[in-house]
């Protein structure tokens, strides 16, 4: 650091022992010794300047590589949600949609479950309708056949009755 104050007092002795150009303000001045003073400054720049570059450049390199890096995560989450929300969406939908199917199979069920019951009536019903019939037939024709054995008994009951000579009561 103390060359560089060195020579930057050789460059203000310089410019003190330079020429004043008339009726300007300004001077005259050796551009071959300030070319060399700067030179000079240029080779004897301490380390920690060049590495305080070096390290302003790599520092540059890394943030503009984290900038990008940080673009591209952000562009990628802000498509993983965009995606996550179609998901979630249609998630969404195709639960409103099984939900739909259900209450519209439980209340096929419960129709057909009704219609089979009816059904069920109706076949319940010709059929008692079939068995009293039957049973009202079978009764008449009990009641013929019973009225035709008691006239058989009857007259069996008669003859035997007119072949031992007695008369009988019902005649």
């Amino acid at each position: 650091m103390d060359s560089i104050l060195k020579y930057l007092d050789t460059i203000e002795d310089i410019l003190e022992d330079s020429k004043p150009v008339p009726f300007s303000g300004k001077i005259a001045v050796d551009r071959e010794k300030i070319y060399e003073v700067i030179d000079e400054i240029r080779l004897n720049m301490p380390s920690e300047i060049r590495q305080s570059q070096k390290i302003i450049a790599e520092h540059d390199k890394i943030v503009a590589d984290a900038n990008a890096k940080a673009s591209t995560l952000i562009k990628e989450a802000e498509d993983k949600v965009s995606k996550l929300i179609d998901e979630h969406e249609i998630y969404k939908q195709a639960l409103e949609e099984g939900n739909e199917i259900i209450e519209e199979s439980k209340k096929n069920a419960r129709d057909m479950r009704i219609n089979a019951m009816d059904y069920a009536d109706e076949i319940l019903v010709k059929t008692e309708e079939v068995v009293r019939e039957s049973l009202d037939r079978i009764s008449k024709q009990n009641q013929s056949v019973e009225d035709f054995f008691n006239q058989t008994v009857d007259i069996i009951y008669d003859n035997r009755m007119e072949l031992r000579g007695v008369k009988n009561k019902n005649s």
